[in-house]
């Protein structure tokens, strides 16, 4: 679903009132807010489950974005105090010693990308 129909000019002027409407709707909050469960789901079906924090982690939101924050936008939160491990896992980390030296390199997961593909199929 494409949420970048312009309606404005470079300037800001020339609002068509109509596609204003539809990107301010509650029906157009509604559809961000159910392809934002949808990304949801699947991430908790792709994320790696060893304690499930993680996968529960995951929380969808709407709010209003765009350059001019004129339009509903879905948003996928991962992480936060039920899972603080989330970046590490999504992005990779360094392992390191006791004096602080890099150890190791552990390569992230990339499951937010796996779910944008996902998500792209639709």
């Amino acid at each position: 679903m494409r949420n970048d129909i312009p309606y404005r000019d470079a300037g800001g002027a020339g609002s068509n009132p109509a596609i204003a409407g539809l990107l301010l709707a509650a029906r157009m909050r509604a559809l961000m807010f159910e392809r934002a469960e949808m990304a949801q789901a699947m991430y908790r079906d792709v994320v790696a489950k060893r304690s499930g924090r993680l996968a529960r982690s995951a929380r969808p939101e709407t709010f209003l974005g765009g350059r001019l924050k004129d339009r509903w936008r879905g948003r996928l939160t991962i992480g936060g105090s039920e899972a603080p491990h989330g970046l590490g896992h999504e992005y990779g980390y360094e392992v390191h010693d006791d004096e602080g030296n890099v150890t190791a390199v552990v390569a992230g997961v990339h499951d937010l990308n796996t779910v944008l593909n996902m998500l792209g199929t639709l």
